[in-house]
């Protein structure tokens, strides 16, 4: 009797185990889906300024791992946050840009690499995260011209 109570008492916890897992599975889905959604927004600019926002208050320093462009948006980043996740996790929702952006290869070597496409490493990329502190500049509309 001891043997099948104890069998079954296994299987009801592992059950509430699983249950635990896809819930927390769920969650961290629910997490990257929102992450997704708010860096689609965040604009990255190798200058200081960005275009139809001119004034901004500065957040801080931000670095993320990119490709070779720091607003590449195409591919897999395999060794973590890319540079807009990382604005986000860093800074939440007050991202609205990341300004002075530049790249640099980490060569997986002891050395340093002189070719980066030659050697083994990755890009990592990093900016000034910023939030836009007026409402963004419409575009020119053309001017009517009355006929006469």
């Amino acid at each position: 009797m001891r043997p099948a109570f104890l069998v079954v008492t296994i299987a009801i916890a592992a059950l509430a185990g699983c249950s635990g897992v896809e819930q927390d599975i769920a969650h961290l889905q629910q997490e990257q889906d929102a992450i997704s959604a708010a860096t689609k927004k965040i604009k990255v600019v190798a200058r200081a300024n960005v275009k139809g926002n001119p004034q901004y208050t500065m957040l801080g320093r931000v670095e993320g791992y990119c490709f070779n462009l720091p607003n590449s948006t195409g591919g897999q980043v395999i060794h973590g946050d890319g540079l807009r996740a990382a604005a986000y996790r860093k800074y939440g929702d007050q991202v609205d840009a990341i300004v002075n952006t530049t790249v640099w290869f980490v060569s997986d070597d002891d050395y340093g690499a002189f070719e980066p496409y030659t050697e083994g490493g990755y890009f990592e990329c990093g900016g000034t995260a910023v939030h836009f502190t007026n409402q963004p500049t419409p575009a020119a509309s053309p001017t009517s011209s009355r006929a006469s």
